[in-house]
């Protein structure tokens, strides 16, 4: 049967980020070894939904990108998704923030949401737990650094669920989750960015991880950072997103928040955990931004939270622990082991109900 999608003039591949049009996109079989030059796959059309091989007679629906030869998820021509991509300079913890975020969303926030999560392709699934979740929840591990030289391939997922509204009537929503862990010393200048990382052209929405011990004011200085690179970075993402004010949602997340808590009041938002549920929970979200905001001023951090006002339409502050705790010498994860993250969800709830993927809650 027939279940041509509507006409659209093109698409972004999730792969290489280019744009690509209808010609750029071609079936693949799935029997794999013989076919992959079949004629009549390469002229048949990728909207119709599904194509028979004309080498083996196997029906398909398996679409890649010519432009360079990845496989498109399921479903992706005619529900493409929200791309979200990620930056951070070097000990943002960006790797491990993929491995926490992506564990979290297979195994406790994907039920708590009803949603399902879905590697794009078998190099997506084996290359995330090899990459991340074996060193995490296997050998109990930080993620080892990324290599300058690995420019890698990104992790591909869809995050798809369906939200119930007025009425009884449900509506679908689907982000798509990209994410390009190159090193940190990609972000260390403009060229070398632009060059790693055109993928933010494509990004319908960019959450930037910022490591408190960058800011000169914060009160910990015992870790990597640098004074001043990870302003230097939001500075350098804002630049490529456009020349004048930014369309996409920015989530900005002070990470290693745990390093934080020490240092701030009993009652303090940072403290508290996220009411669970597919609910927007407006009031938290504003207490936690707030007392974010309110601790750049504390640190005199006054151009960070200025370049956001003047350059971006829609931004929001987050901090974060994706352990729980800062890891031990050589590595090894503290409170014996166990990963227990803190608050890494809340930039992907505040994207989701963006998106109109969420229930608003109170407030």
């Amino acid at each position: 049967m027939d279940v041509r999608m509507p006409w659209r003039r093109s698409w972004v591949c999730p792969l290489c980020f280019r744009s690509i049009s209808r010609a750029q996109i071609a079936y693949v079989c799935a029997s794999g070894a013989g076919c992959a030059e079949d004629r009549v796959l390469a002229s048949a059309d990728p909207r119709a939904g599904s194509a028979v091989c004309g080498t083996c007679g196997r029906t398909t629906t398996r679409l890649r990108c010519t432009a360079c030869t990845g496989r498109l998820p399921e479903g992706y021509l005619r529900v493409p998704g929200k791309l979200v991509a990620l930056a951070g300079p070097v000990s943002s913890g960006k790797s491990t923030y993929i491995g926490v975020l992506v564990h979290e969303l297979l195994h406790r926030l994907g039920a708590e949401l009803d949603a399902a999560l879905l590697p794009c392709d078998d190099d997506t699934m084996a290359d995330y737990h090899e990459r991340y979740e074996r060193h995490l929840y296997e050998e109990q591990h930080t993620v080892p650094k990324t290599a300058e030289h690995d420019a890698g391939r990104p992790l591909v997922h869809r995050l798809s669920r369906t939200r119930r509204g007025r009425f009884g009537r449900t509506r679908r929503r689907v982000l798509t989750l990209v994410f390009l862990d190159t090193a940190g010393e990609h972000f260390a200048s403009r060229d070398r960015m632009e060059n790693q990382l055109r993928y933010f052209a494509a990004a319908d929405a960019v959450v930037v991880l910022v490591d408190p011990q960058d800011l000169p004011g914060a009160p910990v200085k015992d870790g990597d950072g640098v004074p001043g690179r990870s302003g230097d970075v939001l500075a350098r993402v804002l630049g490529h997103l456009g020349g004048g004010k930014v369309a996409v949602p920015v989530a900005v997340a002070l990470t290693k928040a745990d390093l934080l808590w020490p240092h701030l009041p009993d009652n303090s938002p940072l403290h508290r955990t996220r009411r669970p549920g597919p609910v927007f929970d407006a009031d938290d979200r504003a207490a936690v931004h707030a007392e974010v905001q309110a601790l750049l001023r504390r640190w005199q951090e006054h151009q960070l939270d200025a370049r956001l006002q003047q350059f971006c339409t829609d931004y929001q502050l987050f901090a974060l622990s994706t352990l729980g705790t800062a890891p031990r010498q050589g590595g090894d994860l503290g409170l014996g082991g166990v990963v227990r993250p803190h608050r890494v969800e809340d930039p992907l709830m505040w994207l989701l109900h963006r998106f109109g993927a969420l229930d608003r809650g109170q407030g």
